[in-house]
């Protein structure tokens, strides 16, 4: 099932977001307050919407609780930043993750009751459109082109399996380069055993990646 995602503010960042998530078949919705932004943006989006995301009315008419994820990218307004975090906690969105340009905002937006605060020169828009998209996605890494190195949590109440039962590289075309265990790493073979509450480090294209992460969940 798609996850379904907002994006307010169609800057630099917003944008590469947005086209990251568009390659992991996400449901996206884009929001800014001017239609230029957008119209560069539409291809890659499923719904597109010029508002004032400080209005609150405003985001109601977008049925805006009922997407699985808001990223709030407006960028250098924190004023606008603040009281979009505000109406979106007050609409009860699910997850609301906020972008500030300083790290000193950043308690302040966990105060206001974000679930997680990003600053862009920490966190790519690449990575964390992976990040997003694939809950257990840990941390991910840009390599090149279309390819990453992911680390993947393993869900709690997952059946333990060998690296030769899981058969990455052959199935869905990734490597598992390392296993973290007990807080461990080291390197496996393939009759090592992969449990519940591990981390996989990953390496493989975008999309195969993708596809492995979400094999795990099943």
């Amino acid at each position: 099932m798609k996850k379904s995602i907002a994006v307010i503010g169609i800057g630099r960042f917003g944008s590469s977001l947005v086209k990251t998530l568009a390659t992991l078949k996400a449901d996206i919705l884009v929001i800014d307050t001017n239609e230029e932004p957008l119209k560069s943006i539409s291809q890659f989006a499923d719904r597109e919407a010029i508002a004032d995301s400080t209005k609150i009315d405003a985001l109601r008419d977008l049925d805006i609780s009922h997407y699985d994820c808001v990223v709030v990218a407006i960028g250098n307004n924190i004023h606008a930043t603040i009281i979009t975090t505000i109406n979106l906690v007050e609409l009860k969105v699910p997850e609301i993750i906020v972008r500030v340009d300083n790290a000193d905002y950043v308690p302040v937006m966990n105060k206001l009751g974000a679930s997680k605060v990003i600053v862009p020169e920490e966190s790519s828009a690449v990575s964390f459109a992976h990040q997003i998209v694939s809950v257990n996605f840990a941390d991910y890494y840009d390599i090149q082109g279309d390819f990453g190195i992911v680390k993947i949590q393993i869900r709690r109440g997952y059946k333990p399996k060998s690296l030769i039962e899981l058969d990455s590289r052959n199935k869905y075309g990734v490597n598992v380069v390392g296993i973290i265990h007990n807080g461990k790493f080291f390197i496996p073979k393939g009759t090592d055993i992969v449990e519940e509450g591990d981390e996989l480090m990953v390496i493989g294209a975008h999309e195969n990646l993708n596809h492995f992460s979400l094999s795990l969940e099943k």
